[in-house]
């Protein structure tokens, strides 16, 4: 699941630094020591903070047009960062792939099937985990 969610990169004043912002996303906040960097980290914080929107069956929230969104600094925030060397960019993320790297973690789980399809599984060498998992992301959706 490929996803593009708009961000705000605002040059911070004393440095090649920048914070990144996400305003359809609540809280979802990075930072990076260059524009690389930066845009590094705000993958990583889209793909953390969608995490969960992906592995519950919850709706991912809407993305907002690129050209609906505007570069606001805050009074507050004006000695801090500079509207010059800010700028808004696209985040892009395979979701799918970011949760695959993400949560490798096995578990064990037991199950209880009839014992002829445990016999047959085993004459007919069934990977037995491989099996469940490619089940359960069919049946997920999740690729």
């Amino acid at each position: 699941m490929f996803i593009n969610y708009p961000a705000i990169f605002l040059k911070e004043k004393d440095s090649e630094s920048y914070t990144v912002i996400f305003p359809d996303l609540e809280g979802c906040i990075s930072w990076g020591d260059s524009v690389n960097d930066a845009l590094r980290m705000a993958q990583d914080a889209l793909g953390a903070y969608l995490f969960e929107y992906y592995t519950k069956p919850n709706e991912m929230p809407k993305s907002s047009s690129i050209d609906d969104i505007e570069i606001k600094i805050d009074e507050d925030d004006k000695e801090y960062f500079s509207h010059k060397g800010s700028f808004k960019n696209y985040v892009s993320l395979d979701l799918t792939d970011y949760v695959k790297k993400s949560n490798t973690k096995t578990v064990k789980k037991t199950l209880s099937i009839p014992s002829y399809l445990n016999e047959a599984g085993i004459e007919n060498n069934v990977n037995f985990s491989l099996l469940l998992q490619e089940a359960l992301r069919k049946e997920l959706k999740i690729n």
